[in-house]
């Protein structure tokens, strides 16, 4: 099977993305939602800033991981997709979950009262019980939880996905694409996202929002749906033409979720719809002005592509450590928004520079161990 042409718009969306991820976790100290880390000073500013962040961010990376489904079965087997997701998500997630997320709940541990003492003494508690049922073992990797949600959703879908990328199966892929083509019918998409949102209980396992907001449900179908979009040109071209449309009436959405107005009611979720349909307008702007600009290659992009595996692992790792010491200066809110980001920004990079040249690291952070690399 020949590799197909690759698509630049889809790697910058994901360069993008995971620096948006950045920028979000970087302001979580400032707002009133607990955290592994917390300033004593909440900001409004930050408050409107992380959530307007959080309607679309993972979702929009979950449709990239989606496309990325489809264009990969085009050209390998789904033995080697798999293989290629061990090493790509599963070692990574093990070596997080061991390395770079014990100091965060340390961290967590000791600013909320929860233990007090040295992080050499606190390390042996760390696999006690698991982290979010009452114990400290992260085996999630905290912010992590991506990859282990991207591998078994992979798993789970990779039969339909096969099917659709059959002979028969672009038969269906054709029928839809000619309906999403239609005017209007790609909002439908967004209605459909509302289901798992609203009526799947809160309390379940299925139902929790702790992933970002969004439930698992919700997440394997908008999955399922970056799938979709990119099989069929003329859902893509869709998309690229209500760009526009699609931007104004999320702005327009989110105006009438936050003053209380409900475009359609839910009787268990009053403003849910909003909100839902409000990201997935989002989402669709950003794959529309995407599709549309993101086009141009080059050095940059061929290294930002490279490096967002291992900066997205390395990210939390560092903002919660440089966090911890900067929230304590008596200095404006936005001051340390700025040092944190910049100084955190600048460790991560520095990380990477090594990572890139020791065959072991690009191991464990998920990237091709290259020959020249492979005996270091």
């Amino acid at each position: 099977m020949e590799k197909p042409k690759r698509r630049h718009d889809l790697d910058w969306l994901r360069v993008l993305l995971i620096l948006s991820v950045f920028l979000y976790h970087c302001a979580r100290f400032f707002t009133q939602w607990d955290w592994h880390v917390k300033d004593s000073v909440v900001s409004p500013g930050m408050v409107v800033f992380t959530q307007f962040f959080e309607m679309w961010i993972l979702p929009a990376i979950f449709i990239v991981s989606g496309a990325s489904i489809w264009y990969s079965l085009g050209y390998q087997k789904s033995g080697r997709l798999i293989k290629g997701k061990v090493l790509r998500l599963l070692v990574p997630l093990v070596f997080g979950a061991f390395v770079l997320s014990p100091h965060q709940v340390y961290l967590e541990r000791l600013t909320h009262g929860q233990f007090v003492g040295s992080f050499i003494n606190w390390f042996p508690r760390y696999f006690n019980g698991l982290y979010g049922l009452g114990g400290n073992f992260a085996f999630h990797g905290l912010h992590l939880w991506y990859l282990m949600l991207l591998f078994f959703f992979t798993l789970i879908l990779l039969p339909l996905f096969q099917v659709l990328r059959s002979e028969k199966g672009m038969t269906v892929i054709r029928a839809v694409g000619s309906f999403l083509r239609i005017p209007g019918t790609i909002y439908i998409l967004g209605l459909l996202l509302t289901i798992p949102m609203a009526y799947i209980d809160e309390n379940s396992f299925f139902g929790m929002r702790v992933w970002a907001g969004w439930n698992i449900v919700y997440y394997i179908i908008i999955f399922f749906f970056g799938f979709l979009i990119f099989s069929d040109e003329r859902i893509q071209e869709a998309i690229v033409r209500v760009r526009y449309i699609s931007l104004i009436a999320g702005i327009i959405l989110l105006i009438t979720f936050r003053l209380g107005i409900t475009v359609l009611s839910s009787p268990l979720k009053p403003g849910l719809y909003n909100y839902v349909i409000s990201s997935w307008c989002f989402i669709l702007a950003i794959l529309g002005f995407g599709m549309m600009h993101l086009t141009s290659t080059g050095r940059f992009l061929g290294y930002a592509t490279e490096a967002v595996l291992p900066f997205y692992m390395l990210h939390q790792a560092v903002i919660v450590l440089i966090g911890f010491w900067i929230i304590r200066l008596q200095i404006p809110v936005l001051a340390k928004y700025v040092i944190i980001t910049l100084l955190s920004f600048i460790a991560i990079m520095v990380s990477y520079e090594v990572i890139r040249r020791v065959g072991v690291l690009r191991f464990l952070f998920g990237m091709k161990v290259r020959k020249s690399t492979a005996k270091i």
